[in-house]
This record gives C-alpha cells, sequence and structure tokens, in this order.
C-alpha cells in the first residue's frame, strides 16, 4: 500500500512540474522574452580604443582612480540601453503574470473539476505553482498596493476554492 501511495506522489508531483514547465515555455514560444543583445551593444568590453568605441555604439570610459597611478580607460554600454531592455522586461514581465494567472487559476479549477485524483490533484498543483511563477516574475515591477491587491485577491480565490471544493467532499 506504501509503495502504491509513493507512486502517487510521484506522478503527481510531475504533473505539476511538467504542466508549469509547458505553461512557461509555451508563453515563451508566443511571446518571447526581451533579449539584451537588441538593446545594447555587444562585445564593447573588449574594445581598446575611445572612436572605435563610440562606433560601436558604446560609452568610453576616462576615470581617475586612487589606487593606481594613472587612469582608467575601458568601453562600456550605455546606461541607455538598460533603461531600455529593463522597460521591454517589465513589459513581458506583465505578460507572463496575467497569462500565468487565468492559466494557473482555470488550472485550479480544472484540476478540482477532473474526477481522477491524481491528475486533478497535478494539474490543481501545477496551476498554484503556474500562478505562483507569473507573480514572482512581476512582482519587482509591481508597486506596494499592487502587490497587496494581487494577493488579497489570490488568498480569496483560494479559500474560497477551499471551502467550495475542497471541504465539503
Amino acid at each position: 500500500m506504501k509503495e502504491k501511495k509513493g507512486k502517487k506522489i510521484i506522478i503527481t508531483l510531475a504533473i505539476a512540474i511538467v504542466f508549469v514547465l509547458f505553461v512557461g515555455y509555451g508563453i515563451e514560444v508566443f511571446n518571447p522574452s526581451a533579449d539584451r543583445d537588441d538593446y545594447c551593444p555587444k562585445d564593447v568590453w573588449e574594445i581598446q580604443e575611445e572612436q572605435s568605441c563610440l562606433d560601436a555604439g558604446g560609452l568610453w570610459m576616462d576615470e581617475k582612480t586612487p589606487v593606481a597611478e594613472g587612469a582608467r580607460r575601458y568601453c562600456t554600454e550605455p546606461a541607455s540601453c538598460y533603461e531600455s531592455y529593463d522597460q521591454a522586461r517589465s513589459r513581458q514581465d506583465k505578460i507572463v503574470f496575467i497569462a500565468a494567472v487565468v492559466i494557473g487559476l482555470l488550472a485550479v479549477l480544472g484540476g478540482l473539476i477532473l474526477h481522477k485524483d491524481i491528475a486533478g490533484t497535478g494539474i490543481l498543483s501545477g496551476g498554484l505553482l503556474v500562478i505562483f511563477y507569473g507573480t514572482v516574475r512581476y512582482w519587482s515591477h509591481a508597486d506596494k498596493v499592487l502587490k497587496f491587491i494581487l494577493l488579497g485577491i489570490v488568498l480569496a480565490i483560494l479559500l474560497w476554492v477551499t471551502y467550495k471544493k475542497i471541504e465539503k467532499r
């Protein structure tokens, strides 16, 4: 009996994990993440000459260093490229969040509706993990009020699901 229970737990976890990977990869396929190389010049760190750096779209740094005598000169990526890249990542993370919450909530409800205990529990668990994944991706971009509201909504839904579906069984 213990062996059968262990197998059920393992397959339930496998369904949950593969579901999360499937959803995460699906979101990436249909809405790819921003690529830093599209916003920032490539390989500027290796450039040793000021004009070559500027021609490549880099920013030439000429720093006086107190530790070493002389100056430290190097090519770097301009700050503006990081700002553009961060804006693109923020948009992407918002889309991931919205898609993950919608798909995750549907999976939680679907997992409750399924009459097969292992599959239902796996899908339900995967749905919760997808919601967690989407929330983590967007968390750094959301303000405090939005974070509070989001957590409150998810908590209310989880309590409702527990009361209406799980506790009545």
